[in-house]
């Protein structure tokens, strides 16, 4: 029952994202773009894995896990849509009902966005560069802690 409870949140959280409209022109991240974003916490990676590509069809694109086994993270992938799922011990304590775990968007630049947070807060937010996916990538967090995952196109991708 919980798990079909968060996949309905799921759903309703990306059709009222995909159904936004106007943006501040003095937003922080003035310009979301597909594909979409998210990170789920599961208990069963497997079992996860085979669900979210059911019901998007999405195919896997890599994993990673720790040597140790207390984690473990596969990435599935469509046109519109990007999903890591993460199995992770050492989040057990965490009370997840404050959110999301991390949520992400595709935005134009991120160097952009870091310039923004930087003017706003005078802290600027590390940017990383991810070879294997063609992506740079910075991170936000709200409030809460949840994670803002904002990626761009990487200009020169790792062949």
């Amino acid at each position: 029952m919980t798990r079909n409870r968060t996949g309905l949140y799921v759903f309703v959280f990306l059709a009222i994202a995909s159904c936004s409209t106007a943006i501040a022109s003095d937003a922080w991240v003035a310009d979301v773009r597909g594909p979409q974003y998210f990170a789920v916490l599961v208990e069963d990676v497997d079992e996860s894995v085979e669900w979210y590509r059911t019901v998007f069809g999405l195919h896997e694109l890599d994993g990673s896990q720790a040597d140790d086994g207390s984690w473990r993270i596969v990435n599935l992938s469509n046109k519109k849509l990007f999903i890591e799922v993460i199995r992770d011990d050492r989040a057990q304590g965490v009370d997840r009902a404050r959110g999301f775990f991390k949520v992400g968007f595709r935005v134009r630049d991120v160097e952009l966005v870091a310039d923004r947070v930087e003017q706003a807060t005078h802290e600027r937010p590390r940017v990383v560069d991810d070879p294997d996916h063609g992506m740079r990538i910075v991170q936000l967090r709200d409030p809460d802690g949840n994670i803002i995952q904002l990626t761009s196109r990487l200009k020169n991708r790792k062949k």
